[in-house]
């Protein structure tokens, strides 16, 4: 593709950018008024409740306000261990490096499926 110098282009742009710069963004007193009207109104709309009147929470919503900061650390604690006890072997590591990952199976990442008795020819194999 070729690139083309397009001066009309150019100088359009430019007296497009020009008219902005020499437009004024100040707002105006009268739209300033009505702002500070409006949020006066809004402030005094607000009900605050008396000190002492708030509803006594549960027991199950106190639980899961306290519970709901630890949960985020408790799992990425078990992750990090699951992780570090389930490092696939070094074997696997070149292998995958190399692109040959067909002597592999879900063994490598889970050694306990080896355990668990099932094998290529099925459950009943």
């Amino acid at each position: 593709m070729k690139m083309t110098n397009d001066t009309k282009d150019d100088l359009a742009l430019e007296a497009l950018f020009d008219s902005a710069r020499a437009d004024d963004p100040s707002l105006t007193p009268n739209f300033l008024a009505r702002l500070e009207a409006d949020a006066d109104a809004a402030i005094a709309a607000q009900t605050i409740p008396a000190p002492g009147t708030a509803a006594n929470p549960g027991f199950w919503s106190r639980f899961a306000t306290a519970l709901f900061p630890v949960s985020g650390l408790a799992a990425a604690t078990l992750a990090g261990v699951w992780i570090g006890f389930q490092v696939p072997s070094t074997d696997f590591a070149s292998a995958l490096a190399l692109g040959d990952t067909e002597d592999f199976d879900v063994s490598a990442f889970l050694p306990a499926v080896a355990l668990s008795g099932f094998s290529d020819e099925g459950i009943d194999g």
